[in-house]
């Protein structure tokens, strides 16, 4: 099966948390203090013959950047931020396709092992805008250690469509009802250029610590 990739537009981070507009506000998990380990990544649906999207190095070994640590994707009451704190990517595919597996360098800090990853329609010039379809993850790899993803499948049997050069949006939120004290970083990306919105109040941008993911699915 021929695999198609399509190129990252620009990235965003969303989060939802207390106060102004800065980039100080979104919280940044430091780089792991231990020894990094090699773990083998094992795809969730390999029957997808299409990378809708893809900020993924193309070495299994070595497919994010997890001794650079990430942005934090958070619960409630989760112990390092005490708020919510959600992250999205935005990308725009170039045909007619179906997303069915959604994957995220997310890495377990502590709390509840349970984190969402949804495809949102963009809201231009505000962010994310209408959820299409969302999976919820309990299997999650430890904070610092390459190369596992958390992945889901959406859209049952025949995943969710996707219109043709149209923006989305791939999200990390977390379930502040089964695991609102859930803890985890969205490791990152060899990429740059970011921005970000704190409590929907505007956007801003900057750079670093882009983070990884990719969408998968079918065409047709």
């Amino acid at each position: 099966m021929k695999t198609l990739s399509r190129i990252l537009c620009c990235v965003f981070v969303i989060t939802l948390a207390c106060g102004a507009l800065f980039a100080s506000d979104l919280k940044v998990a430091p780089p792991p203090q231990h020894a990094m380990f090699v773990q083998p990544f094992f795809d969730i649906n390999p029957l997808t013959n299409i990378t809708i999207f893809t900020n993924l190095a193309t070495d299994p070994t070595n497919l994010y950047n997890a001794a650079a640590g990430g942005y934090y994707v958070c619960g409630t009451t989760c112990a390092d931020v005490g708020t919510d704190q959600w992250i999205g990517i935005p990308f725009t595919n170039k045909v007619a396709d179906h997303a069915t597996t959604l994957q995220a360098a997310i890495g377990y800090v502590s709390g509840t092992k349970r984190v969402n990853l949804g495809i949102y329609t963009d809201n231009p010039g505000v962010g994310p805008g209408t959820l299409l379809g969302m999976g919820a993850a309990t299997n999650i790899p430890t904070s610092g250690m390459c190369c596992s993803l958390v992945q889901v499948k959406v859209g049952g049997t025949t995943g969710i469509a996707l219109a043709a050069n149209t923006k989305y949006w791939l999200v990390a939120t977390s379930n502040d009802t089964q695991a609102p004290d859930f803890e985890g970083v969205w490791q990152a990306s060899y990429t740059s250029d970011i921005a970000g919105d704190v409590t929907n109040a505007g956007w801003f941008t900057f750079s670093g610590l882009v983070p990884a993911g990719a969408v998968k699915g079918t065409n047709p």
